[in-house]
């Protein structure tokens, strides 16, 4: 079976008859009418709420809710309502809805994963040739270290930026870095004291920990690595690892790009657990600050179901979508 819409064209007061990719479940709960648990799914146009509105028979609800895990895919029949101002699918089995799991191969993994609307090899050539542009011999052959690895290259294009957010997708790490790549590029033309090499490559590598940070199914999620350690933290071990391996690179330099990774969110407040201690470090966290809040701003216009001039988001507030 295949999707026939995405989340982002559901309206409320319509019906729903379609797949949906579990991101996490809530326990069932008794109500008035019997039993219900809710859902929240996703598929490549974005999330939403899924209730369930069993009636009394309870063993019969805990077995459905037993069925699902995060990551299945559900086959959803239910109505599409509004509630605080945000849309969700109801189902009411009184009412001829249902909710049913597919097996692996019923359904596209593509359908529910977005990938980049870029193309990714016109990306890879452009991050290569950023990459040439290094004159410095330590920092190209850190480089190299890395991209010089087809394996390495080929998880770093296909690498979601987030779970959500921006550049949620796949190929949007690749997107993601180049941007902050050509953000950084252009602070060194503005102020030429700052060490070129030493921030493109900071940019190139800071968020190389999220290799290990997601993992791709039916949904973007997060590996136990990802979620006790953080891709920062993870980006500065792989970094200094590869430094050992290379002969007589220096011990300020591995420190340095270190600490460009680790410092790159900007503040603590922000997940960083090294504010930036030098020029390079706080232009790179600039850098990325500035692509990300963009990317997100962008897509609350470009995925704001509504008629209104203005929509509430929960992280950027009040956005004016005329």
């Amino acid at each position: 079976m295949r999707k026939t819409i995405k989340v982002n064209e559901l309206k409320a007061g319509g019906t729903v008859d379609d797949l949906f990719a579990v991101r996490f479940k809530k326990p069932v709960m008794a109500y008035k009418n019997g039993y219900t648990f809710q859902m929240w799914v996703s598929d490549a146009g974005g999330d939403i709420a899924v209730k369930f509105w069993g009636e009394k028979d309870e063993k019969g609800v805990k077995a459905l809710f037993d069925t699902i895990a995060k990551g299945s895919v559900v086959h959803v029949k239910g109505k599409v309502t509004e509630y605080n101002n945000a849309l969700e699918i109801h189902v009411n089995p009184s009412s001829g809805d249902s909710v049913a799991v597919l097996k692996e191969g019923e359904f596209e993994v593509a359908d529910f994963v977005a990938s980049t609307t870029e193309d990714v090899e016109q990306m890879r050539s452009q991050l290569f040739i950023m990459i040439r542009k290094i004159r410095d011999v330590h920092l190209k052959q850190l480089l190299e270290f890395f991209f010089g690895d087809e394996e390495f290259v080929k998880q770093f294009c296909f690498c979601p930026a987030a779970i959500t957010h921006h550049s949620n997708y796949i190929g949007g790490l690749l997107e993601h870095t180049i941007r902050v790549v050509r953000t950084c590029d252009h602070y060194a033309q503005l102020y030429p004291d700052l060490n070129r090499d030493l921030l493109v490559t900071g940019a190139i590598l800071h968020d190389i920990g999220k290799l290990r940070e997601y993992t791709v199914s039916s949904i973007i999620g997060a590996t136990d690595e990802g979620r006790l350690v953080g891709h920062l933290v993870i980006g500065a071990g792989m970094v200094n690892d590869a430094c050992r391996l290379i002969a007589e690179f220096p011990t300020e330099l591995n420190l340095k790009i270190q600490h460009l990774v680790l410092s790159s969110h900007g503040t603590k407040e922000f997940g960083s657990p090294k504010e930036p201690l030098f020029p390079e470090a706080l232009a790179l966290a600039m850098a990325d600050l500035s692509t990300t809040r963009i990317e997100d701003i962008l897509l609350v216009k470009m995925t704001a179901n509504t008629e209104d001039d203005w929509v509430q988001d929960k992280n950027l507030g009040s956005v004016y979508l005329r």
